[in-house]
């Protein structure tokens, strides 16, 4: 438990070092911006394919996918209809905040609970697969085309994709992992070089928005993200239950993927809103929010399983 709660106090610090970088002028008032870029052109990419290849495919197809597929879907698809039919945000807010409320932080957050309170680091890797071979992709394709302003079309679409480097990175990596090739050790190093730098820019990049925040505009902004962190931290995870419940899970498996379905937002939605220019006071907010108030959820969730005897 000591490990998970130092994870989430280090990125605590690296996004105060942001802040700090910002507030005394370090960093200037584009310098969110453009870490947010690199970060997006090419140290996201180049971690999602190193992962991917690394990782593997084999032996993560089953009900714990199933269930991670399941929860991040419907949970984004809930806050969608919400959004749009009660909140009446814009396609982009909607966009932006149902990746919030359903992508998960599942390298950095996840790999040490999955470790410290399951004992089982692989708990993480279904999540890992299906989010970095599928959710996060579609997510930053959805977030370029409400970045564009222009109404969807399948050319428009097709375009978006092809240019995704997220979608370029992931369809690489599926391609190696799949043939078998061994991946040439200049190409092994360099992607993992490039790919560490991806979450301390990101966090960097976060915390120093922060400087600039304005308070969500109106109601509706703070009323979306307060539905985010709800969808993220109890939906998902509800979801995520009664899914595993149909496919036969029980006992640790159950309350693994629970758990894991728990995860905080991964800062991926921030980029992604940073990228889109629309919801990036949900995405800011859901991140910050769900990144503490996770743990206590988490312990809640796996203190609840041994309370009702499904684990012992």
């Amino acid at each position: 438990m000591a490990s998970i709660l130092w994870s989430v106090l280090s990125i605590a610090l690296i996004i105060g070092v942001g802040w700090v970088a910002r507030r005394a002028g370090a960093l200037g008032p584009e310098a969110a911006g453009s870490l947010a870029s690199v970060t997006y052109w090419v140290a996201s990419p180049a971690m999602l394919f190193h992962a991917i290849v690394s990782t593997g495919t084999s032996g993560v197809f089953g009900a714990p996918l199933a269930v991670a597929a399941a929860s991040g879907v419907g949970t984004a698809l809930i806050f969608a209809l919400v959004a749009r039919f009660f909140l009446r945000l814009t396609r982009g807010e909607i966009a932006l905040g149902a990746m919030a409320s359903s992508l998960n932080n599942g390298a950095y957050i996840g790999i040490p609970i999955a470790v410290y309170v399951l004992g089982d680091a692989s708990a993480v890797v279904p999540i890992l697969v299906f989010q970095l071979g599928f959710f996060t992709p579609m997510f930053f394709v959805l977030a370029d085309l409400a970045g564009s302003g222009q109404r969807p079309s399948v050319s428009g679409i097709a375009t978006v994709i092809a240019r995704n480097p997220m979608v370029i990175a992931a369809g690489c990596g599926f391609l190696f992992s799949a043939v078998g090739w061994p991946m040439p050790t200049l190409l092994d190093v360099s992607t993992s070089m490039l790919g560490a730098a991806a979450p301390p820019m990101i966090l960097l990049s976060f915390g120093a928005s922060l400087v600039d925040r304005r308070s969500a505009s109106g109601n509706s902004g703070i009323a979306a993200t307060v539905f985010a962190v709800v969808g993220k931290l109890a939906l998902q995870p509800a979801i995520a239950c009664g899914v595993g419940m149909l496919l036969g899970l029980s006992g640790p498996a159950l309350m693994s993927v629970t758990i894991m379905a728990a995860l905080p937002s991964a800062q991926n939605a921030y980029i992604a809103a940073t990228r889109a220019k629309a919801g990036e006071r949900i995405a800011q907010g859901t991140v910050l929010v769900t990144t503490f108030a996770s743990l206590p959820v988490v312990v809640g969730i796996a203190a609840i399983f041994h309370a009702c005897g499904v684990v012992s």
